[in-house]
């Protein structure tokens, strides 16, 4: 679970910069699918802490 921990704290200092290095065209999706991962990481984390 800490590396999962990790992975969502990484992935929280992901910023516009570093999106906008991505091919024009594909910037949405990624920074949809990193939100999205996001949101997946957290509530794991947060499910694990109330029954972990």
């Amino acid at each position: 679970m800490e590396q999962l921990k990790q992975l969502l704290k990484d992935l929280e200092r992901i910023s516009f910069q570093d999106i906008s290095e991505i091919p024009e065209d594909k910037q949405h999706e990624v920074a949809e699918q990193i939100e999205r991962l996001q949101d997946q990481l957290s509530v794991l984390s947060k499910d694990k802490e109330h029954h972990g």
